[in-house]
């Protein structure tokens, strides 16, 4: 940020204060003005919002000079204020006071934007004990989003154009067409206020007008593109629209007319010309606000607008209602979820846009994701690993190690509960960003810095803690499915298998036996030479070589 930095001396004292805003020399200075870049400041944040801000500062060097440091160091331009012409003096300040104006930038929306900027140099006194009061504040702001200007283009200029149109050749035709279409080279844009005439325009332009560079109407073309012809400035300036304003009624009517097309295919006979009237009703004030731009337009471009705006909702209305099974009030209950959960994606999209943009993430990305993808990718396996030992050992008091899973089967095991987690701390940190949008973290900072995450963190915790609950769940499930003579479901590659064991002599080692013979006992499959059995009965788990038993399959709710 490059500012001006001037001293002059006050009364007894020797006191300095920052010189005349208007930038004039001060004593020390020879050559008026001198705009100087401050080495030692720290880069400005980027911004979006300006607020000039009035503050009275205690009429003292040390807290003129700790004022201005403060405010200089979060990159807010500083410099004096001195009373205008029409004000009485300086006594709005108050007695031993000086003015400081302050223009503090911050990132976000319009809404609270003021009141964050107070709220910034009212807790920056607060943390510094600074001599500083605000008095007054105001948003700068101007109308830049609407520019009004006559735009014209310069290209070159194509073959035979200027041509009769019965005697252009094909080339003739399709450099017209480019021109029409704009799709052709621009070599020069000029915008003017008023709406001066291509030629005259071009007249000075060929005089060295503006930039002085040489305009050759001869091999140059200069045209106004279609809807650029600007505004004439006897006209009234128009009315600034916000964009919500715009497609609120839009989105309202286009939700009216999917349930429009809805109610008409489930109603029969007669009755469904009902709400087929009603969304031809709203053809006329949907196209009149899709239409609805510096002009008036003619009736037939707005019902043009807005039939291809509503009919495809009705059409597609009638579709969902014949297509997707279930009466029509659950057709529309889908629908209605449908399109909230499309609201809240929108939603959570924005607010993690607003929470990462200009954050320490966005500077760091470079590295920090090729960084988190490796950790991701480690600890999804190591994850199913846990949960597969949660179902095996505390199901089934088997050995994880002992039942030989696919590590894709880990992954799988893991992304559900590993999704849950990061989507919830997805919601945590959108809700972040939303707040910081509207600057609520400038009146909770701490809150915010360690709120957000203690709660990401409890969240990611609760997520993963539901994973292995579920996976104790279906353990018991299992259990119980193999108690009743049942083949339990797999869990995520670990399949059980009710299976009749019959040991080839009368005395077989069997490591926590007896091994019961007359019933079947549910298995995982083997490990290595031997075998790891699981009895409901007795509940408890047991293992025996495999070249001391033979297993089959078992065919009912005894072994023979």
């Amino acid at each position: 940020m490059v500012r001006i930095v001037r001293t002059v001396t006050r009364r007894s004292g020797g006191r300095t204060v920052p010189g005349p805003r208007d930038g004039s020399a001060g004593p020390g200075d020879q050559g008026g003005t001198g705009e100087r870049a401050d080495p030692g400041r720290a880069p400005a944040e980027p911004f979006n919002r300006r607020i000039e801000v009035l503050i009275a500062v205690v009429d003292s060097p040390d807290e003129t000079s700790l004022a201005a440091q403060l405010l200089e160091g979060r990159g807010w331009s500083v410099r004096p204020w001195h009373p205008h012409a029409h004000s009485t003096d300086a006594s709005d300040l108050g007695v031993g006071r000086v003015g400081l104006l302050a223009e503090v930038r911050l990132h976000g929306a319009r809404f609270g934007a003021v009141q964050a900027a107070v709220s910034e140099i009212e807790n920056l006194a607060r943390r510094h004990q600074a001599g500083m009061w605000v008095l007054d504040a105001v948003l700068i702001e101007h109308d830049l989003a609407h520019d009004y200007r006559s735009v014209f283009h310069a290209h070159r200029r194509l073959p035979e154009t200027s041509a009769p149109s019965g005697s252009r050749s094909p080339r003739a035709w399709i450099a017209g067409l480019r021109t029409s279409l704009g799709l052709i080279s621009t070599v020069r844009i000029l915008k003017q206020t008023p709406r001066p005439s291509v030629e005259s325009l071009e007249q000075r332009l060929e005089g060295g007008a503006l930039t002085g560079r040489p305009y050759d109407p001869q091999s140059l073309q200069l045209r106004s593109p279609m809807g650029m012809e600007g505004r004439d400035l006897s006209e009234p300036p128009p009315v600034r629209v916000s964009a919500w304003r715009l497609a609120g009624p839009v989105l309202a009517g286009l939700v009216l007319a999917v349930a429009c097309g809805i109610a008409a295919a489930a109603t029969n006979g007669l009755s469904m010309l009902v709400p087929l009237l009603m969304a031809c009703a709203l053809v006329w004030p949907v196209g009149h606000e899709l239409t609805n731009r510096r002009e008036e337009q003619p009736r037939a471009v707005t019902l043009a607008w807005g039939t291809a705006a509503v009919m495809p909702m009705t059409v597609a209305g009638v579709l969902l209602t014949l297509t997707m099974p279930g009466p029509p009030t659950q057709v529309a209950r889908v629908t209605a979820y449908a399109v909230l959960g499309v609201v809240l994606c929108g939603l959570i999209l924005y607010g993690l846009g607003y929470a990462l943009v200009h954050s320490w993430f966005s500077r760091n990305a470079n590295w920090a994701v090729p960084a988190l993808v490796p950790a991701l990718a480690l600890s999804l396996p190591w994850f199913g690993g846990l949960l597969h030992t949660m179902y095996l050992k505390a199901g089934f008091g088997i050995p994880s190690d002992a039942v030989q899973v696919s590590v894709y089967w880990t992954y799988a095991a893991s992304l559900k509960p590993v999704g849950i987690a990061l989507g919830l701390a997805v919601v945590i940190l959108a809700l972040a960003g939303w707040a910081r949008h509207y600057h609520a973290r400038v009146h909770a900072r701490g809150m915010v810095r360690i709120g957000v995450p203690l709660m990401s963190v409890f969240v990611i915790g609760i997520s993963l803690t539901t994973g292995l609950v579920g996976a104790e769940g279906a353990a018991n499930r299992a259990r119980a499915a193999a108690a009743s003579g049942e083949t339990p479901a797999a869990y995520y590659g670990a399949q059980g298998q009710l299976v009749c064991v019959k040991p080839v002599s009368k005395e077989i080692p069997v490591f926590n036996g007896p091994l019961a013979t007359a019933r079947p006992l549910l298995t995982f499959g083997t490990s290595g030479d031997r075998v790891w059995l699981w009895d409901a009965r007795r509940d408890e788990s047991l293992s025996v070589r495999l070249e001391d038993v033979v297993v089959t399959e078992a065919g009912g709710s005894a072994c023979r």
